[in-house]
């Protein structure tokens, strides 16, 4: 099966699911959305400073040195966070494409 066939009826068919949807529904879609890439950014932004803590304290116990005091987590996103988010893929979602091509016309004088 050729790949770039499949790509195709996969969009065709999320089109189609989506132009079958409410306006509600894609609201809970776009806040579903949001929700998630907020909390997988928060859980990579939680596992990077994890890890970069463990580094130092290991470092430091190698030295011979005090180990640091955690740093402290990043803030898991509020619901103002997931609603800005949303409202940022909605602006996003219902752009209207510009026509980019430019006519100009000159006047004779």
């Amino acid at each position: 099966m050729d790949p770039n066939k499949t790509i195709i009826t996969q969009t065709q068919t999320q089109e189609k699911f989506m132009s079958n949807m409410s306006p509600f529904e894609i609201r809970l879609e776009l806040l579903k959305m949001a929700k998630e890439m907020l909390t997988e950014d928060y859980y990579g932004k939680r596992e990077q400073v994890s890890n970069d803590w463990q580094v130092k304290v290991e470092n430091a116990r190698h030295a011979g040195s005090v180990p640091p005091e955690h740093p402290g987590f990043p803030t898991y996103p509020s619901e103002a966070d997931i609603i800005a988010k949303a409202q940022q893929l909605n602006g996003f979602v219902s752009q209207i494409p510009q026509d980019t091509t430019k006519t100009t016309t000159k006047k004779s004088t």
